[in-house]
């Protein structure tokens, strides 16, 4: 009976371990061949697990307003890049490069585990190690 009860929990543990970790995506959504430049003004800034994300609203071609969301990688990847959670704040205008999304929707990817694309914040370029 104690075998039994064992190998459920054990089923169960490793279930939930495969759930989370087929619910994390990679970088099939984005043009990881094409980098283009977003510009604008932050209007929201998550330094959350499991990714950074950076709000930009930017004006278009057409004189639109564009509402860009920037994926970075985890806070802690970023740290380790020379970012902190002040690197970018509300208000500020920022320039980066990104991935974008490859249903051209205005969704990109700036950083990852293991590298940040170019973005400067009012005129200053962040560290991207």
């Amino acid at each position: 009976m104690k075998r039994g009860l064992l190998g459920f929990a054990l089923a169960l543990i490793l279930s939930a371990c495969a759930t989370i970790t087929y619910a994390h995506h990679g970088t099939a959504g984005y043009d990881m061949d094409k980098t283009i430049t977003v510009k604008g003004k932050v209007t929201q800034i998550d330094w959350i697990n499991p990714h950074c994300v950076i709000y930009i609203d930017s004006k278009a071609a057409s004189g639109d307003i564009d509402h860009w969301v920037l994926e970075l990688g985890a806070p802690q990847h970023m740290v380790r890049s020379g970012w902190s959670k002040n690197s970018v704040k509300v208000g500020d205008n920022i320039e980066a490069e990104t991935h974008p999304a490859k249903n051209g929707a205005t969704v990109g990817t700036t950083g990852m585990q293991s590298s940040v694309l170019k973005v400067v914040v009012n005129g200053v370029p962040l560290t991207t190690k």
